[in-house]
């Protein structure tokens, strides 16, 4: 699961630097994308704009507001952007997803449109001149509040190979497929791995995998219980096509779903499961496992367990908030809780 975007009153420095140089961008025929500040979503800069998103959650606010063309990602068809004048991009955390996400849109575009990236410098943001340099003159425009915008022109189109990108390890013969910026992509991190341990008894029922990432999680708890009933969720697009991906490689059969934590989900399950992001982006906050684990009791069946690892450097008052919920620890480690919710 990626945890991209929270609301917040205060402006984000990417917006404020986008709002500050707002003079030198074209006012229509624009593509934004990567993380899009929650604050655009408000407000209708540009005319005739696209809003190409990879994640759910922003994809849901958009909609809703309708300011611009909406474009929920599809790798497996090349979209034609060639009408458009220029490109703003935002950059994520990781320089693999953002290789991903640019390449890609580059691929779509003309070579006459403008290239706008926008991020703070500890996403990584200024590597983008060695990354791109065969195909775009990157110029850096304007730095400020720890955050940069760069100015660039196409000098030759790249070639979007999406194979290229994925990548494939095995764990406890469980095959995985991933591709950038998916949790765990290199390999099983120490928090699915002590979660996915703390299951030892046979499992039966319906089986919700919540933030599903490359679906390491609900897949090896399927392979040891074939019978049970197992959905995928996550909100990033390249998460979705692991997780598909995977239940296939490993010859199961299970359901896989966009949902922002909850809010596709229509059915009760008698066990989630979920190892949850504690950073929104390059900021960390608690408050994405507050609301799992606060609206879980809603989606689970009676007696219905929620089961979920969390750093061990949050406390759990931070975790819980004075909410009068009953739970156990099951597993702790020196980095790593797993804790243990039931719906009694």
């Amino acid at each position: 699961m990626n945890n991209k975007y929270t609301k917040s009153s205060k402006k984000s420095k990417e917006y404020q630097i986008l709002k500050k140089n707002f003079q030198i961008f074209i006012k229509k025929n624009t593509i934004l994308s990567g993380i899009i500040p929650i604050d655009l979503c408000y407000k209708n800069f540009f005319k005739k704009s696209i809003m190409y998103i990879q994640y759910y959650n922003l994809y849901e606010i958009i909609f809703k507001k309708k300011h611009s063309t909406v474009i929920f990602n599809n790798f497996y068809n090349l979209h034609q952007f060639y009408l458009s004048k220029q490109l703003i991009y935002f950059c994520t955390k990781n320089k693999e997803e953002t290789r991903l996400q640019l390449t890609y849109l580059l691929s779509c575009i003309s070579k006459n449109c403008i290239i706008y990236v926008i991020g703070k410098k500890n996403s990584g943001v200024n590597s983008i001149i060695n990354i791109f340099n065969k195909y775009v003159i990157f110029n850096k425009v304007d730095y400020a509040r720890n955050c940069c915008l760069y100015q660039g022109y196409m000098q030759k189109k790249p070639t979007f190979y999406f194979q290229n990108f994925i990548k494939k390890y095995i764990w406890n013969n469980t095959i995985i497929y991933s591709l950038p910026g998916v949790f765990g992509s290199n390999k099983i991190d120490q928090g699915s791995k002590l979660l996915i341990s703390t299951f030892t008894k046979n499992i039966t029922g319906k089986l919700l995998d919540l933030g599903s990432g490359t679906g390491i999680i609900g897949i090896s708890i399927a392979k040891k219980n074939p019978s049970i009933d197992l959905t995928l969720t996550d909100i990033y697009d390249a998460a979705i096509w692991c997780s598909k991906k995977n239940l296939k490689k490993n010859g199961l059969i299970g359901k896989v779903l966009f949902s922002n934590i909850y809010s596709k989900i229509n059915i009760k399950y008698d066990l989630i499961v979920s190892n949850p992001p504690f950073h929104n982006n390059l900021n960390i906050t608690v408050s994405l496992i507050h609301k799992i684990i606060k609206n879980s009791t809603k989606f689970l069946k009676k007696r219905g367990e929620l089961r979920i690892v969390v750093s061990s450097f949050i406390s759990y008052k931070n975790i819980f908030k004075n909410e009068d919920i009953n739970f156990n620890i099951i597993l702790k480690t020196n980095r790593y809780t797993v804790y243990s919710i039931q719906n009694n």
